[in-house]
């Protein structure tokens, strides 16, 4: 519609101001006159909005928007001084077309209009895009508040009597150690880290690499303590990436989702190892051994809730990649000083 109409209106208001007095010249044929305006018009409406998607590629986003403009601006005066030479070529050859009086005419006046024609429909484009753009991030920041609602509410759920479970279980290992079960005493241990590990989990939308490491390797040791040596695990973490963020329970969620999907035993070992990329991210892979699709339903609930995770606090998404020997996924490394606009 905006396309189809716009140009009209436009080459309306222009001749008005612009062109009337020329239109009403007896010498120039309005039957000439009329078809050249509108078809310059909409060549003009044409080529910005070309190169106002051009500029949307580029520089996406209300983050952009300066990045976006001057792009139009420094692009736009080349391309308003071709279409000036077309219009000059047009009048020469339609509008005085077998005729020896014709004048190029003002071309500073011309350019000066064809800046005009560029400022309003990049400004009617960008304009629209603009605010498209800022209901679109004022949707993410309504529903980035209703998860942290969420998210409190279930942590208020979930910190039911923890310290009667906590007493319990310092209690239990009391027992066990005075049985001198190391094996059990190391389980009661881990539970008791990766419980606590979970309550507080539920407090931050964010945590340091480091401690979400060391909650994973309590974690497989819980896991281990069913699959021995069927369940191996690599780390190859640079140190500099160490301080940096994942959403909670980021690691956890992949450890069983590898898991959950394949074989686990001792004569089939599955090793998932976790390293960092140079690239800001963290990639997890595990040996592909699918279990019968009639084992297990391979929903990717916990793949979809990393993404989700992600996109919330405005991330770039995760990659998943997987061949016929290796299931990897890779996730964004938010840097230390970055804060999460998770106010309610």
């Amino acid at each position: 519609m905006l396309r189809t109409v716009g140009p009209l209106v436009l080459w309306a208001v222009a001749t008005l101001f612009f062109n009337l007095s020329t239109l009403l010249q007896s010498s120039i044929s309005p039957w000439r006159f009329v078809p050249y305006g509108i078809a310059t018009l909409y060549l003009t409406w044409f080529a910005v909005r070309w190169l106002v998607v051009q500029a949307r590629r580029r520089y996406k986003g209300l983050d952009h928007t300066r990045q976006r403009i001057t792009w139009l601006v420094v692009t736009g005066v080349p391309l308003t001084a071709v279409l000036v030479g077309v219009r000059v070529l047009l009048t020469r050859y339609w509008i005085f077309a077998g005729r020896n009086d014709w004048e190029e005419g003002d071309l500073l006046f011309m350019f000066g209009i064809g800046l005009f024609y560029l400022t309003i429909i990049a400004s009617i484009y960008e304009s629209r895009y603009f605010f498209r753009q800022w209901l679109a991030e004022k949707s993410v920041s309504e529903e980035l508040r209703r998860a942290k609602l969420e998210m409190q509410f279930t942590s208020l759920k979930n910190q039911v009597q923890p310290h009667f479970l906590f007493n319990s279980l310092n209690t239990l290992q009391a027992l066990v150690k005075a049985n001198e079960n190391p094996k059990a005493m190391q389980f009661i241990g881990d539970l008791a880290q990766v419980y606590r590990y979970l309550l507080q989990s539920n407090q931050s939308s964010l945590i340091k690499l480091e401690e979400e490491l060391a909650f994973t390797h309590a974690y497989l040791n819980l896991l281990k303590t069913r699959f021995d040596e069927g369940l191996l695990l690599r780390v190859s973490i640079d140190p500099t990436y160490r301080t940096y963020q994942i959403p909670p329970l980021t690691l956890q969620l992949l450890v069983e989702n590898a898991v959950k999907h394949n074989v686990v035993s001792v004569g089939k070992p599955l090793t998932i190892h976790i390293y960092s990329q140079d690239d800001q991210k963290l990639a997890i892979e595990n040996n592909l051994q699918r279990r019968p699709r009639s084992d297990v339903a391979s929903a990717r609930q916990g793949l979809l809730t990393i993404h989700q995770k992600y996109r919330l606090l405005n991330q770039p998404a995760i990659d998943i990649e997987e061949t016929d020997q290796v299931f990897r996924v890779k996730v964004p490394l938010i840097k230390p000083n970055f804060v999460p606009d998770m106010a309610v």
